[in-house]
């Protein structure tokens, strides 16, 4: 009997490699396959067409599976935090409590601090470079690093972030040097 991490593992590679798919989709959960998989994000609800594109992929992917399987693998989606809280979805899917959740690589940085290296500013500057990640030394390693921890990773995109502030434009080192909540500066008080 196939158990559901074993088919997924042998099967998301070809359903992922069709579609575009969510900034970190995380397969876990042993379980058998007839029941729905379960993707988890905090993102805004919407439909195929309309609403924030994370869902439309998540969506999508589910789609796709749904599709490539003839009808053997449904998903369900649970979008923004409905099914559990974003916090909770990493450490979910390490247990085994979640079959799937799209999150940025940060996201997971309090149970794996290496994860915290997508928060560094200007070190990816374009989607390419960020989705260049998967196949360059650093992407087998976060590779390498999340299935040590029983996760494994389906998808890539570079969903962009940045820095910003309140009071003045933060246009250089002198502006931002003054920046009291940023927590990936050095010159921070509260790094």
């Amino acid at each position: 009997m196939t158990n559901r991490r074993n088919f997924l593992v042998t099967n998301a590679g070809r359903a992922a490699a069709l579609i575009a798919a969510p900034s970190l989709s995380l397969f876990g959960r042993s379980a058998l396959a007839a029941e729905p998989l379960k993707i988890s994000h905090q993102f805004p609800g919407g439909s195929d067409t309309d609403g924030d594109f994370r869902d439309k992929l998540s969506r999508r992917f589910a789609q796709e599976l749904d599709k490539r399987s003839n009808g053997a693998v449904k998903v369900n989606v649970y979008p923004g935090s409905s099914l559990m809280k974003v916090n909770s979805q990493f450490g979910a899917v390490r247990k085994g409590a979640l079959d799937m959740t799209l999150l940025p690589l940060p996201y997971a940085g309090g149970e794996v601090p290496e994860l915290n290296i997508a928060l560094m500013p200007g070190l990816v500057t374009s989607y390419e470079q960020g989705y260049a990640w998967k196949k360059a030394e650093v992407g087998k390693q976060l590779t390498d690093l999340l299935a040590d921890k029983g996760v494994i990773i389906v998808t890539w995109i570079w969903q962009a972030g940045g820095a910003a502030s309140r009071a003045a434009p933060a246009s250089s080192r002198r502006r931002t040097s003054r920046c009291r909540r940023c927590r990936s500066c050095p010159n921070s008080s509260s790094a």
